[in-house]
């Protein structure tokens, strides 16, 4: 296997994070890091050891002959570099979550690496979790029937940083994606019902919490409550005609209860089915779902396969969000999707 030098863009915690992950994965290499801030680029230099580090992503792009870059930086920068990076002749980019703050900008961004060839991956991590691949194989051998509703919450709001994790999460799991949405978003921290904390209290003045319905266009309906109160950790609740499957993912919970068989009569419904083994879900090492997906995108450059989380994965999950904020302007009207090309320029605040 040819040896891919990786540079990274963006030195922050995640940044850094992302950089350190690539060490763990054959064939990659990490040869330099770019950031704005001399501090971060100390603080990569310290973390990551023998890397070249530059005061601009172009710097690097002009000097340092990578294959492969890791964007680390929040979304509002994504698309600018995204077509920087790809115009350079870089043949790969593993984007970090949010992939942008706005519709038109990832669009930009899907059109700049269709044009000159580059593959693109969507941090989305999830898709290459064991744990949420279990579960999507559960739903889609008829663990539960067909699947007709649920439920998903998390705590700490942020229905832009969490929810576009969440979002691709349950795009997965149903193999589907929303075609209505309706919500409600909440900014800020309500002290009457929940601790102070300052950093989430000014993180939540600009990345709201929400509650709402999602409507998937293979006609599951889930619900979504991930306002300030909230005070349970990340959990996915499915629905079906055999019965129900619920993952609380710290932990890696499962309860799974199904009937033997499916059932149409409302009065059968009553009855709750028997609860059921699930396989047991081990908690992943830290970084293994990320450079998961650092293996498949050297794996795609190689092959010309398609990603598991694309560029299109990291707008749909977008899409979702800014339909939540359309709906709640709106005063909770439903709000169909794909959404209108005036849409496409509604901006996010998305750390």
């Amino acid at each position: 296997m040819p040896e891919y030098r990786v540079g990274l863009v963006g030195c922050g915690g995640r940044g850094r994070g992302l950089g350190r992950y690539v060490a763990g994965v054959e064939g990659m290499r990490l040869v330099a890091v770019a950031d704005l801030s001399d501090e971060r680029l100390e603080q990569a230099r310290g973390l990551l050891g023998d890397v070249a580090c530059y005061s601009s992503h172009t710097a690097m792009l002009a000097d340092a002959n990578l294959d492969i870059v890791i964007l680390g930086t929040t979304g509002q920068f994504h698309a600018a570099i995204t077509h920087d990076v790809a115009a350079s002749g870089v043949r790969g980019i593993y984007c970090e979550k949010p992939m942008a703050c706005s519709l038109a900008d990832t669009d930009r961004m899907i059109a700049d690496c269709a044009a000159s060839g580059t593959v693109l991956v969507m941090g989305h991590q999830r898709r290459w979790m064991p744990q949420i691949i279990a579960v999507r194989n559960a739903l889609r051998d008829g663990a539960i029937g067909r699947v007709t509703h649920g439920y998903m919450y998390w705590p700490t709001g942020r229905v832009g940083s969490n929810g576009t994790h969440f979002f691709d999460a349950l795009n997965f799991l149903l193999d589907s994606t929303p075609v209505e949405v309706v919500g409600r978003v909440v900014y800020g921290l309500d002290p009457t019902r929940v601790d102070e904390h300052p950093a989430y209290r000014e993180r939540m003045a600009h990345d709201p919490g929400a509650m709402g319905f999602i409507t998937y266009g293979n006609g599951v309906r889930m619900a979504l409550d991930c306002q300030n109160d909230v005070l349970l950790p990340y959990t996915y609740t499915f629905c079906g005609t055999k019965g129900w499957l619920k993952l609380c993912e710290i932990g890696w919970e499962v309860d799974y209860r199904a009937r033997d068989e499916d059932t149409r009569s409302l009065t059968k419904g009553w009855l709750a089915p028997p609860r059921r083994p699930f396989a047991e879900l081990a908690e992943s090492a830290d970084g293994e779902p990320e450079q998961d997906g650092y293996r498949e995108l050297v794996h795609c450059i190689e092959t010309g396969a398609t990603p598991t989380s694309t560029g299109a994965d990291g707008r749909a999950a977008l899409e979702t969000i800014v339909a939540f904020h359309l709906s709640s302007d709106a005063g909770m009207r439903p709000v169909a999707l794909p959404l209108p090309i005036e849409a496409h320029s509604y901006t996010l605040t998305i750390h």
